[in-house]
This record gives C-alpha cells, structure tokens and sequence, in this order.
C-alpha cells in the first residue's frame, strides 16, 4: 500500500491537468478542439481503470492488461482522428449535450479517482464486492477534495473572465464537509449540520434548478446517519451540475440566473 504523502502529489496533478482541460473548453472553435477535450478525458479515464485493474490484482498479466486498455483507446481516437482529420477542421459551436458530457466525464474522472487512489492506499478489502467498490469510491476523500478543489478552481477562473456564478460557491463549500469522506463519529455527528448549513445558504440566495439540487444535498446528507446511498448520488448529480452550469454560463448558454434578483432590479 502506498502512503498518503506519495498520493497526494499524484492527486494534484490530476487536478491541475482537468482543471487545465476545463479552462481550455470555452476555447473549442472546431472539432479538431473537440476531438482533443474528449481525447484528454477519456485518455485520463482509461489511465486510472488500467491503474485500479492493476491495483486490485498486481501481476504481469495486470500490468498487460493496463497498458493495453491504454493503447487500445489511443490507437482507437488517434486512427478515427486521422481518417477523418479533414472533416473536423469544420467548425463547431458547443451546446448543452457537449457540455452535458464533459461534466459527465469530469464527475466519473473523479469517481475513478476514488477507486484507484482507495486501492492504491487501503488495499482490495474496502473493494471486495462491486457495491462496496462503488460506496468506498464515491464516499472517499481521493473523490471529494480533488473535485472540490477544481470546482473551486473552475469557479475563480470564470469569475476572472467576468463570468458569475452567484451563489454556486455553496456548493463547493458543501463539498468541504462531506459527511461520508472520513470514519469518525465526531466527523459524521457535525458534517450533516454543516452541510445542511451551507446548502441552505444555497437555497436562500438561488432559485429554479438549483434549489432543488441544495435541498437534495441537504436533504440527503442528513440521512447520512442511516444510508449512505441518497447523498452519493445527490452530491455527484450535483458536481455534475456544477460543471454544467459553469460551462454554459460562460458560453452563455445559462437558462436561468443562479442568484435571485430583485424584480426592481435594473434590467429586469
């Protein structure tokens, strides 16, 4: 097993490299930049399923397979890259189901995240069915933090290009105390309340869409105390949403305003 001090570095890097991918988005003119944001994506999400495969049962015929889940997928988007380089010179204009799917990969990137790094520090037993491999994945710091950081990234970065988000800083804040990340009882007592404070921040300073995403981030972290379940997937359609939401507002893209305005507001 390897110590935490030996990950962590690991982890920042990851963060930076899909922090980078995401400040890169809002660049795509043509599909030739299309091609290369799924490419980084699924690059880093066939990295970590050939890490966690190897991870889970070192050997020579892992390590085999690992490296071939790699070159499989670069093999296979380089060769559909080359057969069809002219016409993805064409230019392309991003809609909701192109960034739907970003924040789709960014969230699993995250999610395999929690499986390799988990398996990397603690070992198999945390993994030893599917079921217990999915919760000990999504209710991991190697899950939580990571994308916390680049949610919080992503945030400074749009908000330096004159991009606001509003009140989507609750919900990074929300991802600061996740109930479920660490087994302490003191930690799992307090955790809900916090987070429940936030989301309610949340709740009074948004409206539409993102209501509802803070009260079943609230709502599902206080049934934290009895199933784990509700909030895991509460909190990853939320970072989901997150993504999406950050995404189309700087495309201008954004249905709705996150924070409420007066109705005498100017403008209005």
């Amino acid at each position: 097993m390897v110590l935490l001090a030996e990950l962590v570095p690991l982890a920042g890097v990851m963060v930076v490299a899909i922090v980078a991918v995401l400040s890169y988005v809002s660049r795509v003119k043509t599909q030739v930049g299309l091609f290369f944001l799924y490419f980084a994506f699924i690059m880093m999400i066939t990295m970590l399923i050939g890490a966690s495969v190897y991870l889970y049962s070192p050997s020579d015929t892992t390590l085999g397979v690992a490296v071939g889940v790699n070159m499989a997928a670069m093999i296979a988007a380089l060769s559909y890259f080359f057969s069809t380089a002219e016409s993805l010179t064409r230019r392309v204009v991003l809609r909701d189901f192109v960034l739907g799917t970003v924040a789709a990969l960014v969230v699993l990137n995250e999610g395999l995240m929690g499986t390799t790094f988990g398996l990397a520090q603690f070992g198999t037993s945390p993994f030893s069915t599917p079921f217990e491999g999915f919760l000990s994945s999504v209710n991991s710091y190697w899950f939580f933090y990571p994308m916390m950081a680049e949610m919080l990234s992503l945030y400074l970065i749009l908000e330096r290009r004159g991009v606001r988000l509003g009140a989507a800083y609750a919900l990074v804040g929300a991802t600061a105390f996740p109930p479920t990340a660490f087994d302490l009882t003191q930690w799992r007592l307090v955790t809900p309340f916090l987070t429940l404070m936030v989301c309610g921040l949340g709740l009074l300073l948004s409206k539409g869409v993102w209501r509802g995403v803070y009260a079943a981030v609230a709502a599902s972290a206080m049934m934290t105390f009895f199933t784990e379940v509700p909030y895991d997937l509460a909190i990853a359609v939320a970072m989901g949403y997150f993504y999406f939401y950050a995404l189309s507002a700087e495309f201008g893209l954004s249905p709705k305003p996150l924070v409420k305005q007066h109705p005498n507001a100017q403008g209005h």
